[in-house]
């Protein structure tokens, strides 16, 4: 990874306007940090959530301090405004995203930063890859791969809900760092299993929550440090 070359220069420029407003970049683990951090952590995921449930079930650990994991810190005179929260893939040797969070008022491209400088310390450190995220159904989403009358019709139905489900905004955000694509699998036992698969899998998500009593209110609950709705 480079931030060197015109293809990447929006990322550069996110990067050099951080530094400039002056953000500094510093890696923690995550049991180590202390209280006045795991306030400052959980204001940010309340500020960053709104209203709006806990999602990332595909992705996210269950446990923000379990012993092992990393804190990708962006910190402003003392001020936290963002953060990454990353968690080792001990087969490749690297490390895998598994929260990024960031303050509303936060500069923009405070993500691009924590992204770049995370890409450069692991760099630093030798570290064979860093996973950014699970990106589902790229290859329909892709505008390059949409070369025919299906695909140019499901790449349309799903901008569609992009609202909810933002697909094409995770895509256009990684590819800003022209990562190594590669593909994952959901395997079930019969086709006609699809449906219940992927209505479970939303759930899973927070994207779509049941109706009656036993929904999940839409409000943001302060959490104790140390904990995340699951």
């Amino acid at each position: 990874f480079s931030l060197e070359g015109r293809p990447i220069r929006k990322v550069r420029q996110s990067v050099s306007r951080a530094r400039s407003r002056g953000y500094t970049f510093r890696i923690v683990a995550a049991d180590t940090a202390d209280t006045c951090l795991r306030e400052q952590l959980a204001t940010v995921s309340d500020a960053w959530r709104g209203r709006q449930v806990e999602r990332g079930f595909s992705m996210s650990m269950d446990d923000l301090y379990l012993r092992g994991t990393l804190f990708a810190l962006a910190e402003c005179h003392g001020r936290l405004d963002g953060f990454l929260h990353l968690a080792p893939t001990p087969a490749g040797g690297g490390w895998s995203l598994s929260t990024m969070r960031r303050c509303p008022g936060a500069a923009n491209g405070l993500t691009e930063f924590l992204v770049a400088e995370l890409l450069a310390w692991a760099k630093e450190e030798d570290v064979p890859e860093v996973s950014l995220n699970f990106c589902a159904l790229t290859e329909f989403i892709s505008p390059e791969r949409a070369v025919t009358l299906p695909r140019r019709l499901l790449r349309r139905a799903l901008l569609a809900g992009d609202r909810v489900f933002q697909l094409e905004r995770l895509y256009s955000f990684n590819r800003k760092f022209f990562p190594e694509w590669r593909r994952r699998y959901i395997c079930v036992e019969r086709f006609t299993d699809l449906p219940a698969v992927g209505l479970a899998y939303l759930h899973a998500e927070s994207l779509l929550v049941p109706p009656g009593p036993w929904t999940r209110r839409r409000e943001s609950r302060r959490l104790p440090a140390g904990h995340r709705a699951a």
